[in-house]
């Protein structure tokens, strides 16, 4: 009867222990919400910033509208692509859905700088909606051609799965950030930036190359007036 007594003992002893052990590492294991805004919120914050709604300053693009490009000089070949085309070409590189891509497009389209468009695309000026991504068509405009890509001295990432190489940024040879203007809205920053005239920023880029002042000015949506 004593030693059953003494085991009973030693294994209510050990139990114990193991048990205050656990409570010890669960305990470690918490993490104070604090902390978790600190780290986690501040991570995805900076990801919206970078990576979403806010354009780079050295080519103008958001990550979409780069990918998009991208996707658009790889399957270049002079003639029209369907967009539906370009969008699953560019999900290699954008792991944000087809929606999103196939309306950047159509918001680059509708500048008429870039991308040389066939079909219905929409109207700015009377709110219609572009066609659907099967019915309409792009290739890359002789301007985007010309300014836009250069290879060699291009920096490159691996994309988002590690497959493929995409631009970190393209080499632009012309202020595209206020030639397009662009506007997102972001975790406690947003952007807002208008277009300006075409001609105007060629005279300044030549006046910033030669060293001379300039001046711009947004260019504003033209109200009522009328050519005499």
């Amino acid at each position: 009867m004593e030693e059953n007594e003494e085991l009973n003992d030693e294994q209510n002893n050990n139990l114990s222990e193991g048990q205050q052990s656990n409570k010890d590492e669960s305990s470690e294991a918490l993490t104070r919400v604090t902390g978790m805004y600190k780290d986690w919120f501040l991570d995805y914050a900076s990801y919206v910033i970078l990576e979403r709604a806010v354009p780079a300053i050295e080519d103008g693009f958001k990550p979409v509208q780069r990918r998009i490009m991208h996707s658009l000089k790889e399957l270049d070949d002079g003639r029209y692509n369907k967009v539906a085309n370009v969008v699953g070409h560019t999900m290699q590189y954008h792991p944000h859905g087809d929606a999103s891509i196939a309306d950047a497009m159509v918001q680059l389209g509708q500048k008429d700088l870039l991308i040389d468009t066939q079909g219905n695309w929409g109207n700015i000026l009377t709110g219609d909606s572009a066609a659907a991504s099967r019915y309409i068509e792009a290739r890359l405009s002789k301007f985007a051609l010309e300014v836009v890509y250069s290879p060699k001295i291009t920096e490159w990432q691996l994309s988002y799965d590690g497959r493929k190489k995409e631009p970190v940024n393209l080499p632009v040879k012309f202020p595209l950030l206020l030639a397009q203007g662009a506007e997102g809205i972001a975790v406690g920053l947003s952007t807002k930036i208008l277009p300006h005239n075409f001609i105007e920023l060629i005279d300044a880029s030549i006046k910033h190359l030669k060293g001379k002042r300039f001046t711009l000015f947004p260019r504003l949506p033209n109200r009522g007036h009328h050519r005499r």
